[in-house]
């Protein structure tokens, strides 16, 4: 959509660009102004009356609808949930009650995050068992746990099994992204930040999707899915509930009519975005120059303070990465600022417990 940068919400139609969760700048100078722009953190749980699961027969045509469940399964069941059918599949349902949107601010990113504590799956052609799930059809192996971006209103019920599939009206966007492709615990994140913006232009209370593999099933009678808690999560544990993160600016996070062409070119991308620091697990910021030149890549927080210095030194050209190690920091917002010789990129990233 191309929306007008100069408006602020709830007005219709008025979109901000949008900051991506890989950020990648080429022939761009950037402001660092920006970095001492008023930012505002949010987070909601989920609804835990409409966190769910559908689970559907196709032998048998037949629906069960599980919530107020301390968990929800996606994928092959490979029991018979619907008796006597024992190769049930299911589909999974979560919805966040949007907060009001901050006067005289602009929404900057939002992310869902879940916690994925079981997974499981079977392969056919070898007999084995496996820690995810293995579909047994042409092109297995690439097929994905996705969200998608739907509306399924105040209630969860057997009419919302198609929501989210391609063509129904009720789906804004069929896989807004990969939610989880690993059979490890943990939580996974995904940027949902183009939908809640559009939730937000609909003039709607909450946001919603729904978690599916691309497939049903495979028919080879074993379980083949995963596992994510709810907000009636088990244990109680409020870090476990799936949660939406929301980040408000007052600033336009946009180059806009400030973009300066210049010779050289400078790209830069972080990776993973938001980073688990709970895993003490390590951000690689890649970054490519076009020319020999000093590069000074730097990390700051929200108040524009400096935290680490990554790289100070001359390099040729060509293609790098650098790591930061992000264990020893808090939560929330952090500004990496790339220069090359005259030439500076700043980006963003959102580390989470």
């Amino acid at each position: 959509m191309n929306q007008s940068p100069s408006t602020q919400y709830p007005k219709p139609n008025t979109l901000h660009p949008l900051t991506k969760t890989i950020i990648f700048f080429t022939f761009f100078l950037l402001p660092f102004s920006f970095l001492f722009a008023d930012t505002i953190i949010d987070s909601v749980y989920s609804d835990p009356l409409l966190d769910g699961e559908i689970c559907f027969s196709q032998n048998l045509q037949g629906y069960i609808i599980n919530n107020w469940m301390y968990d929800m399964f996606v994928g092959d069941s490979g029991i018979n949930i619907i008796d006597p059918d024992p190769n049930s599949y299911i589909r999974s349902f979560i919805s966040f009650y949007l907060p009001q949107f901050p006067q005289n601010y602009y929404i900057d990113s939002v992310f869902v995050r879940l916690y994925q504590y079981d997974s499981c799956g079977y392969d056919a052609s070898t007999g084995t068992y496996t820690d995810f799930p293995v579909w047994n059809v042409a092109g297995g192996d690439t097929i994905k746990c996705i969200m998608s971006h739907i509306d399924y209103g105040d209630e969860l019920d057997i009419g919302d099994w198609e929501k989210g599939d391609v063509g129904n009206p009720y789906t804004y966007q069929n896989n807004i992204g990969t939610i989880t492709e690993s059979g490890i615990d943990g939580y996974r994140y995904l940027d949902v930040t183009a939908s809640v913006i559009q939730d937000y232009e609909l003039n709607r209370d909450k946001t919603q999707y729904r978690i599916a593999f691309q497939i049903d099933t495979d028919w080879d009678y074993e379980s083949d899915l995963v596992a994510f808690y709810t907000s009636n999560g088990y244990p109680p544990h409020d870090e476990l509930k799936p949660t939406l993160y929301l980040t408000f600016s007052d600033e336009i996070n946009s180059i806009g009519n400030e973009e300066i062409q210049i010779e050289q070119t400078l790209n830069i991308e972080i990776y993973p975005n938001p980073s688990i620091i709970s895993q003490g697990r390590q951000t690689a910021i890649s970054y490519e120059i076009s020319q020999n030149t000093n590069v000074l890549l730097q990390i700051f927080n929200i108040k524009g303070q400096l935290v680490e210095t990554i790289v100070n030194k001359k390099i040729n050209a060509g293609k790098y990465t650098a790591f930061w190690n992000v264990s020893n920091h808090s939560s929330g917002i952090y500004f990496y600022r790339i220069k090359s010789g005259t030439q500076t990129a700043t980006g963003k990233c959102l580390l989470l417990k």
